[in-house]
């Protein structure tokens, strides 16, 4: 259980995590449509480049973005003394 006066630096790292994980994930969600279709007259393995990022691309930055963030949070939790043990 973490102590009381541990509870807002805790959450203040999270809450910094979140967003240091979450604005560049949403940046690319942002920018890669606005380039597509300059993207889209390059072909890459038979499909268009913008089509092939926006299928693949996306879902490999959402899941590396993911592991990042649960593998800090789990140090921050660690430093906080909230971690969990299993």
């Amino acid at each position: 259980m973490i102590e009381r006066k541990e509870r807002k630096p805790y959450w203040q790292h999270t809450k910094w995590q979140m967003l240091a994980s979450l604005i560049p994930f949403l940046a690319v969600i942002i920018v890669l449509p606005l380039y597509a279709d300059k993207l889209n007259s390059n072909r890459f393995m038979g499909f268009p480049l913008g089509y092939f990022l926006a299928g693949h691309g996306l879902v490999l930055i959402a899941i590396v973005t993911v592991a990042s963030f649960v593998n800090r949070q789990d140090a921050i939790d660690h430093w906080h003394g909230a971690h969990e043990d299993t």
